[in-house]
């Protein structure tokens, strides 16, 4: 309980020391992380790289036509490779890399810190998110520390890929659409939709969640329906006018018609084939196969490869129920991945201890967060809508693909509230959920 001792001026002075200071320590950490971990344990070279360097070369969003025919990623970047456009990865984040490059040059260090500041921005958000389902500052302040300590993210920040930027994106999304929830607007619902909008071009994993976002709004809000169809409409015209650009530039460049990058299909293909064994990611496809999507264009070949994963899903549902049982190990916890998994999940040599730190606590977070819910009554549990809609859709959509522990980063944050919710709820005995208004309506 709050030292009732305090002065109100004194007591907000106190707390916002404890969120600077615990910001400055999750900031120093993955500082560190980057600056004296081996050079093995940061990627310093990736497609996103590549397509920002050709940004700013003046040779548009394209990639070595090589680096687009199923073969392994290049250890070097290659000046004079053949370049064509490209659709396999969303625009975000090598836009972001390139205008860190405009200003500073090619230093990955910079890309790095400015990864970091990302990062502990997504810290904060993630404090006021958990603030909002609670009303509960020590709840808060125990998701931002966990946050602050998990070790994957420290990892995630030295690496150039989107994981980073993407996780910050799918918070500032749940924040923005927790407020929406509180008090519907077509203004309101069309930010949120704004902001996942931006999250999918970054990462197009969310594609397909305005539909599970309002199909579960209005299931779950059902009696005052009626209050939210128009701004579900505008939640859905907001999103697709965010992505327009995009699309229009895809059938124009390259005659696709889509939102997901050109490798979705490989990854459908890789999880389902009858050749693969589950969560085995090399080789993702089979040289029979290579051979002959070998003069095809990315688009066609993810055509190919996506039917043939769909038509394997069809034609062995047991395997796959079976599969989406290992699947589930590998997505939340990291257990049975074999050691090309390792380099899946980090995307260079750091997998192995980052991946039996992500197995523990994950377990703890999950568990925490079951017992949770199921213990702590309170109006948190409606408050949390939104983080249950985006784990059940992260999970539910990763079960026909290469389900690896990377690809639930993003959502972990959610179950850290949960687990902060347990904490503060179960170990301290405190009441979570309920406002002033709440607590005096209850006496």
């Amino acid at each position: 309980m709050p030292d009732k001792s305090l002065t109100p001026p004194t007591l907000i002075a106190r707390r916002r020391l404890s969120l600077l200071l615990l910001f400055a320590l999750g900031f120093a950490l993955r500082v560190a992380y980057f600056t004296w971990a081996p050079p093995d344990y940061a990627a310093s070279i990736s497609d996103y790289d590549q397509i920002a360097q050709n940004l700013l070369s003046g040779r548009g969003f394209s990639l070595p036509e090589k680096a687009q025919q199923l073969q392994p990623a290049p250890k070097a970047y290659n000046h004079s490779a053949k370049l064509v456009p490209t659709a396999t990865r969303t625009p975000l984040y090598p836009l972001f890399l390139a205008s860190i490059y405009t200003v500073f040059g090619r230093r990955l260090k910079v890309v790095y810190l400015a990864q970091t500041l990302i990062d502990m921005l997504s810290s904060i958000l993630l404090y006021l998110l958990a603030l909002r389902i609670t009303n509960n500052r020590r709840a808060a302040f125990v998701s931002m520390l966990l946050y602050a300590l998990y070790l994957p993210f420290m990892s995630q920040v030295a690496v150039l890929l989107n994981e980073t930027v993407f996780g910050f994106l799918v918070l500032a999304f749940a924040l923005s659409g927790l407020w929406a929830m509180e008090r519907p607007s077509g203004i309101r619902f069309a930010t949120a939709a704004a902001i996942l909008g931006v999250a999918t071009l970054c990462r197009p994993t969310t594609f397909l969640f305005p539909a599970f976002f309002v199909v579960g709004v209005l299931v779950a809000k059902r009696r005052m329906i009626t209050k939210l169809i128009r701004p579900s409409v505008a939640f859905v015209i907001a999103f697709v006018v965010v992505l327009m650009p995009w699309v229009i530039r895809n059938y124009l460049v390259l005659d696709y018609f889509g939102i997901v990058g050109t490798l979705a299909g490989e990854q459908v293909y890789a999880a389902n084939y009858i050749w693969q064994k589950p969560g085995e990611p090399a080789p993702m496809v089979p040289p029979e196969m290579r051979k002959r999507l070998e003069n095809l264009s990315p688009q066609q070949r993810n055509a190919i490869l996506m039917r043939e994963g769909i038509k394997e899903i069809i034609k062995h549902p047991l395997r796959f129920a079976r599969n989406a049982l290992y699947r589930t190990l590998t997505f939340w916890t990291a257990i049975g991945m074999g050691s090309p998994a390792f380099f899946y999940f980090s995307s260079c040599g750091a997998g192995r201890e980052t991946c039996v730190f992500a197995a523990v606590v994950n377990i703890f977070l999950i568990s925490s967060s079951i017992w949770a819910f199921a213990r702590c009554p309170g109006p948190w549990r409606r408050r949390s809508l939104i983080p249950l809609l985006l784990l059940a859709y992260f999970y539910i959509l990763h079960l026909p693909i290469i389900a690896f522990i990377r690809y639930s980063m993003p959502v972990i944050p959610f179950l850290m509230v949960f687990a902060a919710v347990w904490i503060v709820c179960v170990v301290l005995g405190e009441k979570v959920g309920f406002s002033r208004h709440d607590r005096a309506r209850l006496r």
